[in-house]
């Protein structure tokens, strides 16, 4: 039983969301470093460790009231076990973790304003985001479900991690970061569009209104290929803004499986077979080159 438990848990981590986080809390303080601020690995390593544990409270907690923060990228396995004493003991598990990560969050939190690191700006990212990342699981809301949970769950995976880490270690805000980490925002909607997309037939039948529902999925491929197109003209536009070639070209690689899942969601109108393994790799790939090729370049720079 305890066996079957911390399966259940490690299901419930989602390990590819909390790498969407940390690769971009690297990305923040990589383009603080390229501006030529010098790091203080204890402030990074504090930061870090709020983040990771704010997330991993929410995504338990998420769990334990029913309205998960995003689904695993891999569908869970049936386990054929429906023991009434087995989910009980899960789902208090759910709970203790989650406000056990929560409240090492808390502590995280503290130890930062103790050490002075806590500046305005930090304290409206450390807000933003946990006010952001709470709401989407908050009982009786539904933000989820409510075609707004598509919209702000990238905005917590994908603009507060390299916000935190930019402006602890920079210590003011700079154009460099957003003009980097604005393009990722839509490459991520596009990815959560395609999970939404993977989920359609039970969203519809249980009459959730995610934005895939609402505009139909014929539409709502149309809007991801529109958002995959969108993100890599403004990593065009960035460089008219003064972002270094050297830093943003690279970016320009992904266009080549961007192109290939396009293809592919245009083919599905037609009738093709979906294959969903090939798709939520090119999904995965589109989205996650990019973000590598941007702190690698941050950081070797």
């Amino acid at each position: 039983m305890t066996e079957r438990v911390k399966t259940n848990l490690f299901r419930h981590v989602r390990p590819l969301h909390l790498l969407t986080a940390l690769v971009l809390y690297l990305a923040g303080a990589g383009l603080a470093r390229y501006l030529g601020a010098r790091l203080d690995f204890t402030v990074f390593g504090l930061g870090l460790s709020w983040l990771l544990c704010l997330y991993l409270g929410v995504f338990l907690l998420g769990d334990y009231v029913g309205i998960s923060f995003e689904a695993p990228i891999l569908p869970a396995r049936p386990t054929g076990d429906s023991s009434v004493s087995q989910d009980q003991s899960a789902s208090l598990s759910l709970l203790f973790g989650a406000l056990a990560f929560l409240s090492a969050a808390g502590v995280l939190a503290i130890l930062m304003g103790v050490s002075g690191e806590i500046t305005p700006a930090v304290a409206v990212v450390l807000a933003g985001c946990f006010g952001c990342s709470t709401i989407v699981v908050m009982p009786g809301l539904k933000i989820k479900y409510s075609g707004i949970g598509e919209f702000i769950i990238p905005i917590c995976l994908v603009v507060f991690p390299p916000a935190l880490s930019f402006l602890t270690q920079y210590g003011e805000f700079h154009r460099f970061l957003s003009l980097s980490v604005f393009p990722l925002f839509p490459l991520h909607l596009a990815l959560i569009l395609t999970l939404r997309l993977r989920s359609f037939p039970e969203d519809y039948r249980l009459d959730r209104k995610t934005i895939m529902v609402r505009l139909g999925w014929v539409k709502g491929i149309f809007l991801h290929n529109l958002l995959l197109l969108s993100a890599f003209f403004l990593f065009g536009a960035t460089m008219l803004f003064g972002l270094p070639m050297r830093l943003i070209g690279p970016v320009f690689l992904a266009l080549i499986p961007a192109g290939y899942l396009i293809w592919i969601y245009s083919g599905l109108e037609g009738g093709a077979p979906v294959r969903w393994s090939l798709i939520i790799f090119l999904a995965l790939v589109v989205f996650f080159l990019p973000v590598y090729l941007i702190t690698f370049t941050a950081w070797i720079f």
